[in-house]
């Protein structure tokens, strides 16, 4: 049980009756370097204080609100403590909207996956692992989380996987897309392997982009406003879609399913034709591709909705989810508590109610196993 309790308002209890709601998609982070000081040997301890590298994302990076954050908050959570604040995301998610399931995405070492030395990169994730367990997990039991991992050192993943996969609140890994190299390039095939065998899911998020190791967040170089890197996100999860699909992921390791967060869907639909089309032309290019790669899609990917841009239509939005197979793949995100939120109560108002309760709640509860740590 929970070590805070809950209070809810009538109407987020009313809420809680209608519809379960599991949140794919919520950020927390550390308050300052300090606070993973304690996780840390000597070594590296000494180094995060005196050159730091924990740098999260670029500079254009929700460049919205208040430093990326609502303004709809109370003061005291303004100016990024929203995602510092355990209580915060108690009292202004969890309970006012009747979250069953809240998805921790961490943002604190997403840059550890870039950095030259993966040694350095990924003992700062075990150290954000520790922290997370300690001042987040441990303070309400709807908590998930996706744990850190140094994505370009498979070997310290692995090790990291073995040391806390079978928590029961654990349930992924979360990859930043930012990547020297797609994610179904065989370089990572040994994480795939710890996660199928520990039940996580890849757990995919924009944010390293044009970092470190990384090269410009664009194909075609580097944009000078955020709105520009924002509008460019579909490119960077295609290259990571088709990856899976082409290099074979889903044939090695049957039982592994992945979730695209923070990439919204708008782009799917054609993406899925497109792929469908090319594969049929140039297979022989891929023999170990044996289905359309739209079906390994619907077995083994998971998207979340954020952020959600509706059409002007109801009606096209209804075919939009029917193209995107959303019943299966589509799972509802928040990204609490940035700036671009998307709030349960006011997405996908109008559409099928049971659609509506598989998009936020059954597709994820299936996928990232929520009931592991009930």
């Amino acid at each position: 049980m929970s070590t805070l309790t809950h209070p809810q308002s009538a109407g987020s209890a009313a809420l809680a009756k209608r519809i379960a709601i599991a949140d794919t998609d919520i950020h927390h982070a550390i308050r300052s370097n300090d606070d993973l000081l304690p996780y840390l040997s000597a070594v590296n301890r000494e180094r995060l204080t005196r050159f730091g590298g924990t740098g999260a994302a670029f500079q254009w990076f929700n460049n919205g609100g208040v430093q990326g954050h609502r303004t709809d908050l109370p003061e005291s959570a303004v100016n990024g403590a929203a995602v510092c604040d355990v209580a915060c995301l108690i009292r202004d998610h969890l309970d006012r909207y009747g979250v069953d399931y809240g998805l921790l995405t961490g943002l604190s070492v997403y840059g550890a996956s870039v950095w030259p030395d993966v040694d350095y990169g990924s003992a700062l994730c075990s150290a954000f692992n520790d922290y997370t367990l300690e001042h987040w997990l441990a303070k309400d039991s709807r908590l998930r989380f996706a744990m850190a991992i140094c994505t370009q050192d498979p070997a310290g993943a692995v090790k990291e996987i073995e040391r806390l996969g079978s928590h029961p609140q654990i349930v992924g890994v979360l990859m930043p897309t930012g990547a020297p190299r797609p994610f179904g390039n065989r370089f990572y095939d040994p994480i795939y392997a710890a996660c199928e065998a520990h039940g996580l899911v890849p757990t995919l998020h924009l944010g390293t982009e044009g970092l470190a190791t990384v090269g410009a967040p664009t194909a075609a170089g580097w944009p000078s406003y955020y709105v520009e890197s924002r509008l460019a996100r579909p490119g960077v999860y295609q290259a990571h879609l088709a990856s899976f699909i082409f290099q074979g992921t889903f044939e090695k390791f049957p039982r592994l399913r992945v979730a695209f967060l923070e990439c919204g869907i708008g782009w799917l639909p054609s993406f899925l034709w497109q792929m469908d089309s090319d594969w049929k032309a140039v297979r022989y290019q891929t023999p170990w591709v044996k289905k359309l790669p739209s079906e390994y899609v619907q077995e083994h990917v998971r998207f979340n909705s954020q952020p959600l841009v509706e059409p002007p239509s109801p009606a096209v939005l209804d075919q939009m989810l029917e193209w995107i197979h959303a019943d299966r793949t589509l799972m509802f995100g928040s990204d609490f508590p940035h700036f671009d939120f998307d709030e349960p109560t006011q997405t996908f108002k109008n559409i099928d109610e049971g659609l509506r309760r598989r998009i936020f709640h059954d597709n994820a509860a299936a996928i990232f196993n929520l009931r592991k740590g009930a």
